[in-house]
């Protein structure tokens, strides 16, 4: 995790400057952690930012997390899974329905906004049907 330099006076540029110096795993964690206080802070509805936000967040596992995935799948498939790698395959399998359901939840919201329906809305924003994450 980087070391960032607080000034005493933060402004909407320091806090950016230090947005752009975390790693893309950090910033999928500061974007899911910033939409969960913006819900509960905020003024009740996420704007269309936060939404689509919430969507790329909520798209695919972290490089690390889908090698593993794909690894615990193909020893699941060729029977020489063992035990605990089960129960990594079944938290990942958790995860992976989290996210789906997170990432749907944001796009019914976001296809209300644009008063549309969830299928034209993930045409235009290139997403293509039944994809789930990972």
């Amino acid at each position: 995790m980087p070391t960032i330099e607080v000034p005493a006076q933060l402004s909407v540029e320091h806090l950016m400057d230090a947005v752009r110096k975390l790693s893309p795993d950090e910033l999928r964690e500061f974007s899911r952690q910033f939409n969960r206080w913006q819900e509960k802070n905020g003024d009740g509805e996420e704007t269309e930012s936060a939404l689509l936000a919430r969507v790329r967040a909520n798209t695919r596992l972290s490089a690390a997390d889908q090698r593993r995935f794909n690894l615990l799948r193909r020893k699941r498939r060729s029977e020489t899974i063992t035990e605990s790698e089960t129960q990594e395959l079944m938290a990942l399998w958790d995860r992976v329905e989290q996210m789906n359901a997170t990432r749907l939840d944001a796009l019914v919201k976001l296809a209300r906004k644009r008063r549309t329906d969830v299928k034209t809305l993930m045409r235009k924003l290139g997403i293509k049907e039944n994809r789930d994450v990972f």
